[in-house]
């Protein structure tokens, strides 16, 4: 099928699109807009887009298969997951880029989820296993939501502000605990921007709440997207720090090392196994496709051993960002002059207060991972004080 790939209302390229078994661009025919309107991270060689690139970036869009729920969701509804986004335009709210088919006069002011109406349906049924509905409506922001947590948006009909709701799993449902924790221990820190999380209950179900940093003028630009805009096999670098950091100057993006500095700080405190490079980034001004700076930090939630045994509370696990290790993304900080750490000495009296909210937890459990992060502190103050 074919489909103008648009950003707003700037048609960018029509392309062919399978969209009855694997879901993927085939091809890419006319090319409308210059290379400053296209995803950031798409290869462009002599003004085209280049097929693969561009259809990894698409595939990136859709719910991924290790979805909690996911399987469950596409045999109650016979429909694979990687369908969703050709139902709703490919809408997102982390960014104004969609499919337009050929055929259709479709507007963007009159379909974006940012200044109209979506149906909540998809989001119950992703959400909830017994939700059923003969006529789902998939005009919703949730068939382009990324993530392996259950996740859903919703808008505050009051302040037409829209906000994702995410759940945590296992018998603890601890994450959306840590998320709040984690925004707090920022908010001590006050030195970068980041993202409030609150908890709500739901259906004996604890989610966590955050509200949308992406208005109907900018874009969420993963940090990954930004890795491929060099070669890291032309471009020298000492690491795949130094590596990111110099594709992040190359847009002359501001305070980028200071702020990362200060997410890979908390990471380590909170032993957060999670951070990859589809959960941090930046955000573009789509009014002069120039102005990027980074996000605030999000997505913290898979920290303090929510998944570990009692024994294996304490231990530093692997890491999936910068280096393979925590210790190891740990002494790549340099601007420890903005981590004033004594601002965190009751870390350990935070979590517990936080912690002790979820009745899934036990106290001895709670007991161990308050003092497990204090320890996590007193590692990063001597790696801060070089010791």
């Amino acid at each position: 099928m074919l489909y103008i790939l648009m950003n707003k209302n700037w048609p960018l390229c029509k392309i062919s699109i399978d969209t009855e078994e694997h879901f993927l661009i085939e091809k890419i025919l006319d090319v409308y807009a210059d290379k400053k309107f296209f995803p950031i991270g798409v290869d462009i060689i002599a003004g085209r887009p280049q097929k693969k690139s561009l259809a990894k970036w698409w595939a990136s869009r859709a719910i991924p298969g290790s979805r909690i729920g996911g399987n469950s969701f596409e045999h109650r509804y016979r429909i694979n997951l990687a369908a969703l986004p050709f139902k709703n335009y490919g809408l997102s709210l982390s960014d104004q880029y969609w499919i337009k088919p050929v055929d259709e006069t479709v507007q963007w002011q009159d379909i974006n989820f940012f200044a109209n109406e979506f149906s909540l349906d998809l989001g119950m049924a992703l959400f909830d296993r017994s939700y059923t509905s003969a006529n789902l409506d998939y005009m919703s922001p949730d068939s382009t939501s990324d993530g392996m947590l259950p996740k859903k948006w919703i808008r505050d009909m009051k302040t037409q502000q829209t906000f994702l709701l995410k759940a945590g799993s296992g018998p603890f449902e601890q994450e959306p605990f840590n998320e709040v924790i984690a925004s707090k221990i920022f908010e001590l820190l006050n030195v970068v921007p980041y993202v409030k999380y609150q908890i709500i209950h739901e259906n004996d179900r604890y989610l966590c709440s955050c509200a949308n940093f992406i208005t109907v003028d900018t874009e969420f630009i993963t940090a990954n997207s930004m890795l491929s805009t060099k070669s890291v096999l032309t471009t020298p670098h000492k690491n795949n720090y130094d590596f990111f950091l110099q594709c992040c100057d190359a847009y002359n993006i501001p305070r980028a090392k200071e702020t990362f500095d200060v997410m890979l700080a908390v990471d380590y405190i909170l032993c957060n196994y999670d951070r990859h490079f589809g959960n941090f980034g930046f955000i573009r001004n789509l009014n002069n496709l120039a102005e990027i700076r980074p996000a605030p930090i999000f997505d913290t939630g898979s920290c303090l051993w929510h998944k570990a045994t009692l024994n294996e509370i304490g231990r530093n696990f692997e890491a999936r960002s910068f280096c393979s290790m925590q210790d190891e993304n740990a002494r790549l900080i340099t601007h420890f002059d903005l981590l004033d750490l004594s601002k965190l000495i009751d870390i350990d009296d935070l979590i517990k207060n936080e912690l002790q909210k979820n009745i899934n937890l036990p106290e001895r459990r709670i007991d161990l991972i308050a003092a497990a992060a204090k320890e996590q502190l007193r590692k990063l103050q001597n790696i801060k004080d070089g010791k």
